[in-house]
Formats: C-alpha cells, structure tokens, sequence
C-alpha cells in the first residue's frame, strides 16, 4: 500500500514538475486559436521576465485541530528550495494539540517558524486580517490550510518567476485531492470573465489553492467588504478575500498551469444542514454585492508616519452661537493636532449677532470666516463648493461639526486619518454616545484605543454630529441650497454596509443646550460674549446638568492670539 502511494504521489510531483518548467522556463503547451484568444491576458502575465530581485515569500498556515497532519504541512515548507521565505503557523482555537505539535517541531530548526495561538476559536478572517495587515506590502502572502500542504519542493521558485513580472500582483494554480491523487481542481479564467466583472455572479466560477498575492494588494481591500452582518467572514473566507482582489487587479491575476498544491480530503465530514444554510447565506451575500472597481496602480511601499503626517481641514456651522463658536474654536486649537485650514460657516440673523460673530474673527486670525448672507440666496451649495475644492494645500479629509462641540481631550487627527486609510472607510465620528458604544458588540480594534464597526441600518441612520470624513464623498452639492439639506446628504452617505470608526474613550463634549432656546436666550449668550465673557470650559464637565438647563459656567476672556498647532 506504501509502495502504491508513494508511485502515485511521485508522478503528482513530476505532473507538476512538468507544468512548473513549461510555464517558467519555455516550455510551450499547444493550444486551440480560440482558447489563446480567450487566455490572451494569461499569455501576457506568463512571459518569462528576468528576476531583479526575489521576492519574500510568506507562508501563512492556518490550523484549526490539525494535529494529524500538522507536521507534513510544515515539512512541505521547510523543504521548499527557495530561500528567502517566512512561515507563519496560526493555531486558531485547536483544542487537539496542535498548537503543542507546530511548538515542538519550531525546535531546532535553522529557519524560524512564527507561532500565533488564538486559545479561543475566532473567525477565520479576523485572524487573517489581522496578521495580513502587520505584513510588508511587498511581501508575497501564499494562504494554506494546517491539514493540506504543497506538492513539491520548488513551488516557491516557481512564484518567485512569476512575481518577476511587475504586472503579476496575485497567482492561482492547479491542486490535486489526496488520498485518491485521481482529482485535480484549478484552472485560468477567461479575459471576458475577468475585465467584465463575471465571476461575482457565477457560482460555479472559484479560485482553488494555491493562492498567493502581494500584502499590500490585500491591504488595498475595504474593512467592509470582508464583513457579514457586523463580524468578519467565517465560512466563504478564502471567497470572500479572493472576490474583492481579482475585481481589483482583473489585469494582473495569473493562472499558474502547475500542481502546486495537494488539499487533504481524508478527514472530510458531512456538514449539519444549518451549518451549510450558513454558508449558502454568506455566499449568496458575497455574490449579490456590487462590483468593484479596478485600482489604477498597486502600492507596495509603505509611507513612514515619521516623514508624513496627515492633516484636515475643518469646517464649523454657527448659527447665532458666537459663544458656543468661541468655545469650540477653543477647544480644537487647545486639543486639536493636526490642523490644515480651519473654515466657519456663519449666519447671524441680526446686526447684534454679525457684530459678535466680527469680535470674534479678530481673535481668531488664522480661521476663515465666510457669512452665508454674504452669497446670493443664503446658498449653502456654492459656499460649501468653495471651501471643499481641491487646491495645492488643501488636504482630502474634513472635519465636520457645529459649534456646540468641545474636544474634552487631545485628538491627533493624523492618527484618525491613518486609521481611516488602513481600513479604507469614509467617517470617523469623534463623537459616539455610551448607548450607542454598549450596542456595538462586533466593535473591531483597528489600533491604540480606534475601532470600527459596520453601521447596519441602524447606524445608517444617525443624524449629523462631529465627524472625521473623506471630501471626495461631498463631490456634487447641487441642491444643497440649506444646512438641514446638507445635513440631509450627510446622512444619506452612511450606508449600511458601511464601516465606521471611533475612539474608545469619549473626547468630544456636546455642549448641550435646551433645543427651545428661545431668541431672546441666544440674544443675552450674545450680548455676554460682546461684553467680553467666554464659557469655562475647566467648569463644564463639572456643572453638566446646569449646562443642559441652559446654565452655561462664564469668565472674562482675555484678549487671545491663535496659531495653529501641527504636532
């Protein structure tokens, strides 16, 4: 019986062997007119390009209650020929040791195996999100289960050729079944399935192991698109990573005609029927989203935060609430880092409110004033325009808020920003009430003291308050024509899928008002900010339900001198 595996297992290696050499070093297959047509882009991203460095190959495996077969995973990577790689063994939840098995045979060997144990099982994407996310962008990621392993000692050198070619960002193979060596899955896609975006509706049409692409072309995937109702993918994981990279890269997806790969059927189970409607459920939700569109370039070199900082900009609306204005200007100039150009959206409905809201602006030099009355029809549309174009020092991101928002404690903006780009969301909401945090079981740890959350409907709902946000989301303003219309649009921009981030502790203080403030209330705010008084912000936490009956805590101001903080 021995003897009998073995000769088949040989004759699997020389297959791919074969498939190997003819792929990388010439050897050419013979094919139909038509097929060549359909495999035009294959025959492209197959050429045979000199290696001008070699690649770093990092091998993730992931081990669920692999004990058994463990080892012969591992043998398979430490016996590859290609030197210059990085194991990484996940044991995620095992409870067969498996952990203690990957442990014993990291010993006494030359090359390193990295050990990650999760002691409770966690989502099979979650985990992978998360190393994925530590790796270099220019480093080759190849995903293997604990129970399958590679079919041969040169598949490394073979990913290594490919990668050559600048125009390879992912590769897929072919893979053979064991125990039986009789079934072998994987093959290239057509050119109109991959530029026309088919695969997303085509059951039938999937990517088998091995699979391997660039770090950074995963990173370049949005949080969102790697969640189901509010938690990261379990079952469908190795679709739901695959779908959104091949969208991405249609151009730059090579099919490697080689068995590289052998997936390990001995131990498959039946699954329970809910298990499987499970995953139908999130196949059928993966399958029915929206394609998506190609990236223009790919990047593979990380930007050092030490030689970059991010910055935004802030707009603040103010309706007769030069009090409030004050506080909130002094606030972000106190605690805000991070500032570009700072912009206040005013209107004053009287003579007394405009001459508060002019003592104000010669305290606050470097912040721009623009006065809705001042543009024809109070046109919030053409105002809004102009202070969101794009100009050489303007920056992508705008922080949004009205006047009654206090930063409580110190916010880097960079940071938010940082966190932002990583998962690739559009808002940041520096301000979140504790119900709304308690109802956020599924919150995702992004990095010190950030997370983020898919909104759901429900948080696809929440009205307007201090928020960190992309520009680009505010593109065509036509009919913008009031605030309560922007607010509107706000608004309609969270969608459920939508991800969200957030701080951890609370930094932001609405400084809460009664909402019937009658005229005559903001009119003697006013008069005592023309008088020279100024909220204490100092008292405000301290006489918060003062502040809620409209008590606001004052002191004389003195005569104040701004500039901006950029540290």
């Amino acid at each position: 019986m021995k003897k009998g595996f073995v000769f088949i297992f040989l004759i699997a290696v020389l297959v791919s062997t074969y498939y190997g050499l003819k792929n990388h070093f010439g050897v050419i297959e013979k094919i139909t007119p038509r097929l060549q047509e359909e495999t035009s882009l294959q025959t492209r991203l197959g050429t045979v390009h000199p290696i001008l460095e070699d690649q770093m190959v990092v091998a993730v495996v992931l081990a669920e209650n692999h004990a058994e077969d463990i080892q012969r995973c591992l043998d398979s990577l430490f016996n590859q020929t290609y030197p210059h790689t990085r194991f990484i063994l996940i044991d995620n939840g095992s409870t067969d040791g498996t952990y203690e098995r990957g442990e014993a045979y990291a010993k006494n060997r030359e090359k390193p195996l990295e050990l990650i144990r999760y002691e409770t099982r966690r989502p099979r994407l979650e985990v992978l999100y998360e190393v994925l996310g530590h790796l270099d962008p220019h480093d080759v990621v190849t995903l293997i289960e604990g129970k399958d392993w590679l079919s041969h000692e040169n598949v490394f050198d073979h990913l290594n050729c490919a990668y050559a070619n600048p125009e390879v960002w992912m590769t897929h193979s072919r893979a053979i079944f064991h125990p039986n060596y009789q079934k072998i899955v994987g093959k290239p896609f057509s050119d109109t399935m991959l530029m026309h975006q088919k695969l997303r509706e085509s059951p039938g049409e999937t990517l088998f192991p091995l699979v391997t692409f660039y770090a950074g072309f995963f990173q370049a995937v949005k949080l969102q698109d790697l969640l189901y109702q509010g938690e990261f993918i379990d079952d469908c994981y190795a679709l739901a990573v695959t779908l959104p990279l091949i969208e991405m890269g249609p151009e730059h997806v090579l099919f490697m005609n080689e068995v590289s790969y052998v997936i390990n059927a001995s131990h498959s189970v039946v699954d329970h029927q809910m298990h499987l409607q499970k995953v139908a459920a999130v196949e059928s939700h993966l399958r029915s989203l929206p394609n998506l569109s190609p990236l223009s370039q790919l990047k593979l070199s990380g930007v050092s935060p030490s030689f970059h900082r991010y910055k935004a900009d802030v707009i603040l609306f103010s309706t007769d609430r030069p009090l409030h204005l004050y506080a909130c200007l002094e606030s972000l100039f106190s605690k805000g880092r991070d500032i570009n150009d700072v912009y206040v959206l005013y209107q004053g409905s009287d003579q007394e409110f405009q001459r508060a809201y002019l003592n104000l602006q010669n305290e606050f030099h470097t912040v721009q004033f623009l006065n809705v009355c001042d543009y024809p029809g109070n046109d919030y549309a053409t105002l809004l325009t102009k202070v969101l174009e794009s100009r050489l020092h303007a920056s992508p991101y705008v922080v949004m808020s009205e006047d009654h928002m206090i930063l409580e404690e110190p916010i880097r903006f960079h940071d938010c920003i940082a966190a932002l780009e990583k998962v690739h969301a559009d808002h940041f909401f520096l301000f979140h009430e504790v119900e709304e945090k308690k109802a956020l079981p599924h919150a995702i740890p992004i990095s010190q003291g950030i997370y983020a959350y898919q909104l759901g409907e429900d948080g696809a709902h929440r009205p307007f308050s201090a928020t960190l946000c992309r520009k680009s989301l505010f593109d065509s303003l036509e009919g913008i024509d009031t605030l309560p219309a922007f607010f509107k649009l706000w608004e309609r921009k969270l969608a459920p899928a939508a991800v969200a981030l957030f701080y951890e502790e609370k930094r932001v203080l609405p400084l809460a008002f009664p909402l019937d403030a009658s005229l005559s209330q903001k009119k003697e705010w006013g008069h005592k900010f023309i008088e020279g008084y100024k909220i204490d912000l100092p008292s405000l936490t301290c006489e918060l339900e003062e502040v809620e009956k409209g008590e606001i805590p004052l002191i004389k101001r003195d005569r104040r001198h701004v500039t901006h903080s950029t540290d």
